[in-house]
């Protein structure tokens, strides 16, 4: 499937990166890289289903994304992202 992030969620992206430590940018490229790679492979089993069987919410510390899946276009499409800060 194809990944996108809207444009919403790439901003919410740049400003936790920004945001954030050294080794925390690290953590949230890993994390992003995975979910671009695990989503295209196979968005059905990854976190938890929301208010519809298509749209879904996936932690991959520290990076939580909500994203939904259109099926007959093979496209999966992030809508938000938010950082779990470490304490």
């Amino acid at each position: 499937m194809k990944v996108e992030w809207r444009e919403f969620a790439l901003d919410q992206l740049a400003d936790s990166f920004v945001a954030s430590d050294l080794e925390t940018h690290d953590r949230i490229e890993r994390a992003v890289m995975t979910i671009n790679a695990t989503l295209a492979l196979d968005p059905w089993t990854q976190g938890e289903s929301r208010s519809s069987l298509n749209r879904r919410s996936w932690f991959v510390d520290p990076v939580t994304v909500l994203y939904e899946i259109f099926p007959t276009d093979d496209l999966v499409v992030v809508q938000h992202m938010a950082i779990r800060r470490s304490r």
